[in-house]
């Protein structure tokens, strides 16, 4: 609900005012990129996108890749909803970059799992369906069973555009039998 986020961004408005009392950037630069999601949860992405551009800012100052990898990924998703295609698949690229360089596997397949979802809606089917394959592979890989559900049904999406209904079932039949395992609807 409503009071629940108003809630939620008065807490993260206290917490960023300690870290900054006590020059804790790290904790600073994690709180606005909270205060960010709250703000995008409300859809008032402009705000959303100035917390998170103090974000990323703070975490190149201090030199917090995951912090920074983090932000740019969270700026691609303000993008990405707002419709700006061009500047959701710059920072989405930047995240993935920052997250090999570091070994966040976790990072870079939701990174990629976003960068397809962006070419999906451009209506590019076959790169998308080589980020969604990629995410796939990162995520079968590091175990993250939930995140392989969506990249299995993003690839169904692709392959029902391109006309391929033997990879749509067996892709969607994968998909299925993780979802019931683990419970999802």
């Amino acid at each position: 609900s409503l009071g629940e986020y108003d809630k939620g961004i008065k807490y993260h408005q206290q917490s960023l005012q300690i870290a900054r009392q006590i020059g804790n950037r790290s904790e600073e630069g994690g709180t606005l990129g909270n205060l960010g999601n709250a703000y995008f949860s409300l859809g008032e992405y402009d705000k959303g996108i100035k917390y998170h551009q103090q974000s990323l800012q703070i975490a190149r100052q201090i030199g917090n890749l995951y912090g920074e990898s983090n932000a740019l990924g969270n700026l691609g998703n303000a993008y990405f909803s707002l419709g700006e295609y061009d500047k959701a698949i710059e920072y989405y690229q930047q995240s993935l970059q920052i997250a090999r360089e570091i070994g966040d596997r976790s990072s870079g397949g939701i990174a990629l799992k976003n960068l397809g979802n962006v070419f999906f809606k451009l209506e590019k089917y076959v790169e998308s369906l080589k980020y969604s394959q990629a995410a796939l592979e990162i995520f079968q890989q590091i175990g993250e069973r939930y995140y392989q559900v969506i990249a299995l049904k993003n690839i169904v999406k692709n392959y029902k555009h391109l006309g391929n209904l033997d990879a749509v079932r067996h892709y969607y039949s994968e998909a299925l039998a993780i979802s019931i395992e683990l419970g999802i609807p």
